[in-house]
């Protein structure tokens, strides 16, 4: 299955940019038929195989695979139920992310190229036990109709209409929490850009720039 390749190729990309270590974190991609496949919990990312990757249904049941889904299962099938236009997830505990997610309420956008991609102000959650319901739904309801939220004490949650698109999210996401924190630690308060800007480069982005990516 490609979306398979795809996933391994996911965990190879976040271990490589160093957004998770071990086994923590997790990855996933809405089929056409609406199923989910996913990471395999408590498997570090350089051994997973293709047949570690576990299929379930829209619901969070497993159809096929011999490990146990991710924890975070739940929050996975939050998410695609309440957003059409997510097809992939990625989830990292991220340094920089992990960093605010125990200080900020939010991580304003100071740059145009994480407007572009991110769409919006990264809020953060509550906190919320890991693998929860509660979770899951504090997850969706702070993400709203962005591509990136932080969660409190946790790391970051990256989504996106394909995994290409979760995968950049999740580095926007992580580079906005470390500009944020490092432009607080000079004392200085930083310039964000504004919320109507931030959409002004968003629109911009997904009709032109995107557009141009995909037709290569």
């Amino acid at each position: 299955m490609k979306e398979s390749i795809m996933i391994l190729d996911a965990c190879q990309q976040i271990t490589d940019l160093k957004l998770v270590s071990s086994t923590w974190g997790n990855v996933s991609i809405r089929l056409e038929n609406g199923n989910i496949i996913i990471t395999p919990s408590g498997i570090p990312y350089d051994e997973i195989r293709e047949e570690d990757i576990v299929l379930c249904d829209k619901d969070g049941n497993v159809i096929e695979g011999t490990l146990l889904p991710s924890s975070e299962l739940k929050m996975h099938v939050a998410l695609y139920a309440k957003r059409s236009d997510v097809n992939a997830i990625v989830h990292t505990h991220s340094l920089y992310a992990s960093i605010a997610s125990s200080i900020f309420d939010e991580v304003p956008i100071l740059v145009e190229d994480v407007a572009m991609v991110i769409g919006s102000t990264i809020k953060v959650t509550k906190y919320k036990l890991p693998g929860t319901a509660e979770l899951a739904n504090e997850v969706v309801n702070i993400i709203e109709d962005g591509n990136a939220v932080i969660i409190s004490n946790h790391g970051q949650v990256a989504v996106g209409s394909t995994m290409d698109d979760a995968l950049l999210s999740a580095q926007m996401c992580e580079k906005a929490a470390q500009m944020y924190v490092m432009a607080i630690q000079s004392g200085r308060s930083p310039r964000a850009l504004s919320d109507r800007d931030i959409n002004v480069l968003y629109e911009k982005y997904v009709n032109s720039y995107k557009k141009l990516k995909e037709k290569k």
